[in-house]
């Protein structure tokens, strides 16, 4: 909904790729940290008053102060005012994927005065420059907006937007076959078939941002055995996995670096399903009788149910995992920041187009507890590989990084990649341009009626 009604100044397309939004181009100076922004000429918000680049500093540095947006915002210092028509952010150090970090919703641009003359009550009388203007929200019910006319790309196809809030997706694809909503972000997999089939309405997938992982508590409990790691890993069955647990929407990967990102290398070859290679590193970690562990996950189904599959896979090589359902806050309280935990199935998206955000966030030491390096493992030289990455611009080197770093956390164990997840939409076949987006960036702007 963010990015129907605000823009930000620089936007990520459906493919991956970066291009100008409000920031008509920029230039980094050779100390990589600073970024001079030439900022769009004659862009209005939805009161009618011209955009400045008051505004655009004030957003961002709106954005720098809040705790709420640090995964994206962490590497900024501030932004200035050049003049009329410039701004400029400085970085704490330079950073390659500081580009796709400004791409987030949460650093989109607001009015100065009227964010401020609103304050905490913003959020319910939103201004943007976006192509569509807010109107009203029912709470629980509906958020309502309409085109803005004056929109600096032109005047959007599609009239009023509405979006509606289904707590329960089975009624919300009954509504898609009524055609009371045209479009369905994310139905029940288990509705595929029927949606597939029926006429007037068009399914559509694509690979998602987010990432499905085991990870192992590497310094505490059993699993700090880097053979035990070896033997699960070696006993697990990625297509199986996606079969019984996510429905068949997956794609097996073997890489820590996301498919959705640059420098994913689809040659890295990382654990095959060996069950008698398991079955051997099970005797070599000192259990050739097998062993009890507790697998906490989150009580949704998107995590418990390949849970299961895991659980039985295990069971294949004399290992019991008993499974701890938890309420969400509760799980990512004991094992992210508590890290409290033995083994574990998770996911993370990768909210920018850059593994620097899954690298540092999961991998880096200095980053262990608090909801991001939860698997505390202590893996020599693989910091300073993520430090380097962080700051290199040659891509030649880069790819170097990522491939080094992809070594080491297979070499050690640390986390076992599953699967790169899917998104899916099913929508009324009247409309032209809907499409998958793997960070869920949709712009209804593109949309219109054949």
């Amino acid at each position: 909904m963010i990015f129907q009604m605000f823009d930000t100044l620089v936007r990520e397309e459906p493919d991956g790729s970066l291009s100008p939004a409000l920031a008509e181009s920029w230039e980094f100076d050779e100390s990589g940290l600073e970024i001079t922004m030439k900022i769009r000429e004659g862009v209005k918000f939805h009161n009618g008053r011209e955009m400045t680049v008051e505004d655009v500093a004030y957003s961002i540095n709106r954005a720098i102060a809040s705790s709420y947006t640090s995964a994206f915002t962490s590497t900024m210092d501030r932004m200035e005012v050049v003049d009329d028509t410039h701004v400029k952010l400085v970085l704490k150090e330079p950073y390659v994927a500081i580009l796709s970090c400004l791409c987030s919703a949460s650093l989109a641009v607001v009015g100065k005065e009227e964010a401020e003359a609103a304050g905490d009550h913003f959020a319910k009388n939103p201004v943007g420059t976006g192509p569509y203007k807010y109107t009203g929200w029912s709470t629980g019910e509906r958020i309502d907006m309409v085109r803005f006319d004056d929109y600096w790309r032109g005047t959007p196809a599609i009239g009023n937007l509405t979006f509606k809030i289904h707590t329960d997706k089975s009624t919300a694809a009954i509504a898609l076959e009524k055609g009371e909503v045209d479009v369905l972000y994310y139905p029940n997999t288990s509705d595929k078939r029927h949606l597939e089939e029926l006429a007037g309405v068009t399914w559509a997938e694509g690979q998602a941002s987010t990432f499905w992982y085991l990870a192992f508590n590497c310094r505490d409990g059993v699993f700090a055995s880097q053979k035990l790691r070896e033997a699960v890993c070696y006993a697990l069955d990625r297509d199986s996995i996606i079969l019984g647990g996510a429905n068949g929407l997956g794609i097996p990967t073997e890489s820590c670096i996301p498919m959705s990102t640059a420098f994913y290398n689809p040659d890295f070859a990382g654990y095959q399903y060996n069950l008698e290679k398991a079955k051997e590193l099970m005797k070599e970690a000192g259990y050739p009788d097998g062993l009890s562990v507790t697998m906490k996950t989150n009580q949704s189904s998107q995590y418990s149910k390949p849970t299961e599959i895991i659980q039985a896979q295990l069971a294949e090589i004399g290992i019991t995992a008993n499974i701890e359902l938890m309420e969400r806050a509760a799980y990512l309280e004991e094992t992210q920041t508590e890290c409290n935990y033995e083994l574990t199935f998770y996911v993370i998206t990768n909210n920018i187009s850059d593994p620097d955000y899954i690298c540092t966030r999961r991998f880096h030491t200095s980053m262990e507890g608090g909801g991001n390096n939860f698997t505390l493992h202590k893996v020599e030289g693989l910091d300073a590989l993520i430090d380097e990455a962080r700051g290199e611009e040659d891509t030649a080197r880069r790819q170097q990084l990522y491939d080094d770093i992809n070594q080491k956390i297979y070499e050690h164990a640390v986390i076992l990649p599953l699967y790169q997840g899917m998104t899916y939409i099913a929508y009324n076949s009247g409309l032209s341009g809907v499409y998958t987006s793997p960070s869920e960036r949709h712009y209804v702007y593109e949309y219109s009626w054949n």
